[in-house]
């Protein structure tokens, strides 16, 4: 009888478990069908791939091939220009339409104006993305998470932005020493880098006017390094719904002072003249005639075509308030789908396919336009590539929200006035202080 019993058991026992396998395999196998319906993703520059083109762009279509025959679906991309995206975002949510179904906005876009006017969809509210999983950054997860909600997501590691471009050749014919070896020795500091800013400085030519500064930023570059670098922000958005003009903040205004001490005290920086060019100090920098630049990545394809000396890449150095380096991440975007998405749960399958990591030489991994053969194309040592890949591994990239509260004329105006001697950082900030909290605060609404 126990036998019998016994045998019950175990016979219960391996339906349950045929059954459990079943049902794990019939999911495994569950089908989806969106009708043919057109996912379609909004950019303002040109996103849709073409073949040829590139590794990236090939995977790419090859995978849309793979995911649109699966669930039934055709991929498509609208190119809306720069300066209309934001408004065709906000006019369509209002209409109860969507401009797209996923739509990539700058982060300056994204916050305040379209999460906290309840214009982007909570993504993580779907149940479809796993943004634990190691293919979203995690930079920007943090950044547009709201309440414990996501709101946007982008894929694979961060593209590079600021950083401090430095002439290799200047540096060897001032005697300089190596500038790698100290940053990777974290000795990179603002004394350091004002000791080789002063010893780059001079008159090469006896005419009494110098014509070789040791650095120089394109427009906003180089006050926004001081700020990040020494742990301050221009707004501080740690509570979400309470931005904080925070340029009165100890940290942030001796940043501001150590900025216009480089300009005035120092006069080791060149500041572009009235009038000049926007890309003045680039154009210096690609005439040999400044020795570090601060500015964005990109710019490597102008230092590529235009310059003879060689170039190197290091972060911005750190302030007395930081252990660790920092990267400016301005003009960043993330993904977005838009409130007013039809069955967004659909979208959200079809895309967390889409991005899955693509197997490339027997492995899995994340295809990047800007990736260590990209820059390998466009820098003359080893060691930048290292730098970036600081940027990447430790999650460097600080995002700059000037632009997000409809006060860049007061900071253009904080700018010059310290770059020039106008006022002292403190007399400047306190005289806008009152303006721009209220423009911040009043630019929470639509």
């Amino acid at each position: 009888m126990k036998k019998h019993k016994l045998f019950l058991v175990l016979l219960a026992g391996i339906i349950f478990v045929l059954l459990a396998v079943a049902m794990v395999a019939g999911g495994k196998e569950k089908k989806y069908d969106f009708g043919g319906r057109t996912i379609t993703y909004a950019t303002w520059w040109e996103l849709k791939p073409q073949p040829g083109r590139s590794e990236r762009e090939d995977l790419r279509l090859q995978r849309e091939a793979e995911v649109g025959k699966e669930y039934n679906v055709k991929i498509d991309y609208l190119t809306v220009p720069w300066g209309e995206f934001t408004a065709k975002y906000i006019t369509t949510v209002m209409a109860g339409d969507a401009m797209a179904d996923i739509v990539s906005v700058q982060v300056c876009w994204f916050y305040p104006t379209l999460l906290m006017n309840n214009c982007c969809l909570s993504l993580s509210s779907l149940g479809v993305f796993d943004f634990d999983a190691p293919k979203f950054q995690r930079e920007s997860i943090e950044f547009a998470t709201l309440d414990g909600e996501v709101y946007g997501y982008e894929i694979g590691r961060i593209e590079p932005r600021g950083v401090i471009f430095f002439n290799k050749s200047m540096f060897e014919r001032e005697g300089l020493p190596n500038l790698y070896e100290i940053f990777f020795n974290y000795e990179w500091t603002w004394d350091k880098m004002l000791e080789f800013a002063k010893k780059v400085t001079k008159d090469t030519d006896g005419d009494g006017i110098v014509d070789q500064w040791g650095i120089g930023g394109a427009t906003g570059r180089l006050w926004g390094g001081f700020v990040f670098s020494n742990n301050a922000h221009f707004v501080d958005i740690s509570d979400k719904w309470n931005p904080r003009f925070s340029m009165g903040d100890p940290n942030t205004l001796e940043a501001l002072q150590a900025f216009q001490d480089f300009a005035i005290k120092h006069e080791v920086m060149l500041v572009k003249p009235e009038g000049a060019p926007y890309d003045y100090p680039v154009q210096a920098f690609l005439d040999g005639k400044l020795g570090m630049l601060c500015a964005q990545v990109w710019n490597l394809d102008k230092m590529r075509d235009n310059m003879n000396d060689e170039y190197g890449i290091v972060l911005f150095p750190m302030g007395p308030q930081m252990k660790e380096y920092t990267a400016e991440a301005t003009g960043h975007h993330i993904r977005t789908f838009p409130v007013t998405v039809k069955n967004p749960e659909q979208v959200a399958i079809v895309e967390d396919a889409l991005t899955e990591p693509y197997e490339v030489d027997g492995e899995l991994r994340v295809i990047e336009e800007k990736n260590e053969e990209w820059l390998e194309m466009r820098v003359t040592d080893e060691e930048s590539i290292r730098v970036i890949q600081m940027i990447w591994d430790k999650q460097l990239s600080v995002f700059n929200l000037q632009e997000a509260f409809g006060i860049m004329d007061i900071f253009y105006t904080l700018e010059w006035e310290l770059e020039h001697g106008i006022k002292t950082p403190r007399a400047a900030v306190e005289e806008v202080s009152q303006e721009a909290q209220m423009r911040i605060s009043d630019f929470l609404l639509l």
